[in-house]
């Protein structure tokens, strides 16, 4: 078994070019669990995998794609967008009708299970095969699936052509399951389009149920306190008025349990937003980020902290300046006079206004 351990892009350039894996078995992780895998086109090499499985079909073989951008965005059903933007890359597999031929050997019916992996490298390694990597547990059909690396090479050398290998950091963590979603459509089942949980994992079902039917935006500050607070009242009063499907929360950089600014709170309630009274600050969480489909922070600073923090989810994390297009901060008017306080709050309207309406036109791109 050739091995590669946590290598750089260039030398695993260097090693495809010189190895293309074209009927190679290869073990991998996921970010979360080891696997073993082949390429999409290689049928013969998933009939050996079948056999060393012990399984009669295909049923439980995943495609992991690099990014979301591989598929033909015209054949992905609309209401699970939102899902692949949240979770992806991490540890949710969407099975879904997605009408392509490369995949029909390991559909079941007309749907196909995709997951983009939280592993860089491995994701890397998938860019560079230039189609999907075919994977499922390593175990034999029936038995628990294999955790522990030692173990694999033990008892299951003789499966494996590669081995693509983390950081020994990595390889120390335990393992983790995906949760496993399939997506009816409203043709389906005769209603409104749903999800129903095929295997749940390291992803609570209820948290992504509420994902699917209403995403969160998030708003950042540096306590919880001013801006954002002001950004979450007055966007969910927005979203309200436009019919929008989205719910909306709040969160800070500092420890939380404080009451929102009397200016702050003024000035909504100015507006008509009475429960703004009701807000006690908190801190961001891994938690709060993961069940946010939009995160969007009052200064670059906060947001390179998070995108630093959180690098999965780094394309969903954006200024609210930057993603109605303009530049630079929105001050903290913390400690300033009430002037200072709506001239914030106008600021912070007026990108809200604006990002209503690239979500009511569907011009909004992350």
């Amino acid at each position: 078994m050739l091995v590669l351990k946590d290598p750089g892009l260039r030398k695993l350039e260097k090693f495809i070019a010189n190895n293309p894996l074209t009927h190679s078995t290869i073990l991998h992780w996921t970010g979360s669990m080891w696997g073993i895998g082949c390429r999409l086109s290689s049928s013969e090499t998933i009939a050996r995998i079948e056999t060393q499985k012990q399984r009669a079909d295909k049923q439980g073989f995943i495609a992991l794609i690099p990014d979301m951008s591989v598929l033909e965005q015209d054949k992905i059903p609309a209401p699970i967008r939102p899902l692949m933007n949240q979770y992806w890359p991490g540890n949710l597999t969407l099975v879904f009708n997605y009408d392509d031929p490369q995949f029909a050997g390991i559909k079941n019916g007309n749907k196909v299970a995709l997951r983009v992996p939280s592993d860089p490298a491995l994701r890397a390694l998938i860019s560079l095969l230039g189609e999907p990597l075919i994977s499922t547990s390593v175990n034999v059909s029936g038995l628990m699936p294999e955790e522990n690396y030692e173990r694999i090479v033990r008892n299951y050398d003789s499966w494996f052509d590669f081995a693509l290998l983390p950081s020994s950091r990595e390889m120390k963590r335990p393992s983790e399951p995906s949760t496993i979603i399939e997506y009816i459509g409203s043709e389906e089942c005769g209603s409104n389009d749903d999800i129903k949980c095929i295997r749940e994992g390291s992803i609570p079902f209820y948290e992504i149920k509420q994902a699917f039917q209403l995403p969160v935006v998030m708003f950042v500050c540096s306590a919880n306190i001013c801006r954002s607070p002001m950004a979450e009242k007055l966007f969910r009063k927005m979203i309200r008025e436009h019919n929008l499907g989205l719910a909306t929360d709040s969160c800070g950089l500092l420890p939380g349990g404080r009451m929102i600014s009397l200016e702050s709170l003024q000035l909504l309630l100015e507006r008509g937003i009475i429960d703004a009274e009701q807000h006690i600050s908190k801190q961001v969480t891994p938690q709060l980020i993961s069940s946010s489909w939009l995160i969007l922070t009052m200064e670059e600073r906060q947001r390179d902290l998070l995108r630093s923090a959180y690098p999965n989810n780094a394309r969903r994390i954006w200024t609210l300046n930057e993603i109605v297009d303009e530049q630079g901060d929105i001050d903290d008017p913390f400690g300033n006079n009430l002037e200072s306080y709506k001239k914030t709050c106008e600021i912070i309207e007026d990108r809200l206004q604006r990002l209503t309406e690239k979500l009511k036109n569907n011009e909004l791109r992350i």
